[in-house]
């Protein structure tokens, strides 16, 4: 066997053992282990001459840093970091915080509330569901209210006590009416 098969086996065994401490959980064991190789690996080469010494020296700057990016890499792959990690929400999961609808529009306009105002909730405004949250605090489900502003993406709501002059006409904003 020649003299240059140690350190050379050893430079292996140790990026192997790297490689192993990223995917088995040994609460760093394989990581000493691994750096005890490259260094007797270095140790060795030193040995037989400076020269192969310093060309190893060379070689592990250069694949070690390689090795470790790699197993980074895969390492999200295995099982283990599979279950470790939250998988990403389906694009139907996703609810859109109205990034398409210009709240501004809906200002001075009247509307029910959907839920409760406590102080947020849901609130239909022009047949759009939409968060809102109410300027007098606790409004109950079904009341009427009025859009008066816009703060922070979301629309800010004041309740109504009876319905406006131009809105009475449409039934479903009726305050009067019973349902």
């Amino acid at each position: 066997m020649s003299t240059l098969a140690w350190p050379i086996l050893l430079l292996a065994f140790g990026l192997i053992l790297l490689i192993a401490e990223v995917f088995i959980p040994s609460g760093g064991l394989l990581g000493v282990l691994a750096f005890g190789c490259v260094a007797l690996s270095l140790w060795q080469a030193f040995r037989h001459s400076t020269n192969v010494g310093l060309n190893f020296l060379l070689a592990d700057f250069l694949i070690l840093p390689v090795v470790v990016m790699v197993a980074l890499y895969l390492w999200p792959k295995t099982p283990f970091a599979r279950r470790a990690f939250l998988k990403p929400p389906a694009p139907e999961e996703i609810e859109g915080a109205h990034t398409t609808l210009r709240l501004d529009v809906v200002l001075g306009q009247f509307g029910r509330t959907l839920t409760p105002l406590r102080p947020s909730g849901f609130v239909e405004i022009d047949g759009q569901r939409l968060h809102a949250i109410s300027e007098d605090g606790l409004v109950p489900t079904g009341a009427l209210v009025r859009a008066v502003r816009v703060h922070s993406g979301q629309i800010v709501v004041r309740a109504i006590a009876e319905a406006p002059l131009q809105e009475s006409a449409r039934p479903d904003l009726d305050p009067y009416k019973l349902t």
